[in-house]
């Protein structure tokens, strides 16, 4: 769940003082995709495959070579199409992390069983990425505990084990359109998909600044940015349009691991939350600060269109 998630849910939060945000005009930032190899649904005559080498050929046309994919290798299976989509991504220069095996939840799981799903996708990742650093670790739905002990425990495993989390400061949950992408794709829906198309970028917009005002609030300033994105088809369609969008609001990129050497993504908010979010998010849950007013995702469209 991502800030306005969470921020439409919870009346108990202190509302933030007006404040007068003022942008950096070079922000940088990390693209990185969840729920590889096989993430969303997929129509019958598409292949994994294709979904990715199509994305990870539009990122390297935009010098984005070594972009991170977090790995559930439960998708994996006996599915040559789905083990040769991840082969494509490493093929083209991609890096992979660990994002579980069978993506659970934190929050249902108790702190061992959840770890033993970690260590279960990783002979996956030392078979696939090739000699390349796959020690970074991606939280499920972005939930890292909903209590204290269980989140201090699954911390204190992965640094034993050398991972790094890749924290996240931009989510606008571009996963929810997948759904309705494909709906519209199998009506032959020209007027749906292009809503889907404008309001995917509104929704991109919106959240991203809603992103960097959190930072502001929670940090003082602006931080180096990570974009949480997922490998589904229609986001890999809408990429070219969305890098555009990050150029026209002066972003630059830069590796994942570069952005968390950011002293901002060693910090830790050391609560208890019982949902997902930016880290920026967390650290004003953490205080009982809301998030600045934002114009929340249309779930009720994305839920009824097309079907």
């Amino acid at each position: 769940m991502g800030a306005a998630a969470y921020a439409a849910n919870t009346p108990s939060t202190r509302r933030q003082e007006p404040h007068q945000f003022s942008f950096r005009k070079r922000p940088v930032v990390a693209l990185t995709f969840d729920d590889l190899p096989a993430a969303g649904g997929l129509l019958s005559d598409d292949t994994r495959t294709r979904i990715l080498t199509t994305l990870a050929d539009e990122l390297k046309a935009n010098h984005l070579k070594g972009t991170y994919g977090f790995v559930t290798a439960v998708d994996l299976g006996d599915d040559p199409d789905v083990r040769q989509a991840l082969r494509a991504w490493i093929d083209a220069g991609m890096n992979i992390g660990n994002h579980t095996w069978s993506h659970p939840s934190l929050s249902d799981e108790s702190a061992q069983d959840y770890e033993h799903n970690i260590a279960l996708d990783e002979p996956y990742l030392q078979a696939y990425a090739r000699g390349r650093d796959w020690h970074w670790f991606r939280y499920p739905y972005l939930e890292e505990g909903n209590t204290l002990e269980k989140r201090n425990d699954v911390l204190a495993w992965l640094e034993e084990r050398g991972y790094r989390v890749a924290q996240v400061t931009l989510n606008f949950e571009d996963d929810d359109w997948s759904d309705p992408y494909l709906r519209c794709l199998a009506k032959r829906d020209d007027a749906g998909i292009a809503w889907l198309k404008q309001s995917y970028m509104e929704n991109a917009a919106e959240f991203i600044r809603l992103g960097r005002e959190e930072q502001q609030i929670a940090f003082g300033h602006e931080v180096p940015n990570v974009l949480l994105l997922h490998a589904t088809d229609f986001t890999t369609l809408m990429l070219p349009s969305l890098i555009h969008l990050l150029r026209q609001e002066g972003f630059r990129f830069a590796p994942l691991p570069k952005i968390e050497q950011n002293r901002a993504y060693a910090e830790e908010p050391k609560v208890a939350l019982p949902d997902g979010g930016p880290l920026p998010d967390e650290f004003l849950r953490a205080r009982h600060i809301s998030s600045p007013p934002f114009q929340p995702e249309p779930v009720e469209q994305l839920n009824s269109l097309c079907r």
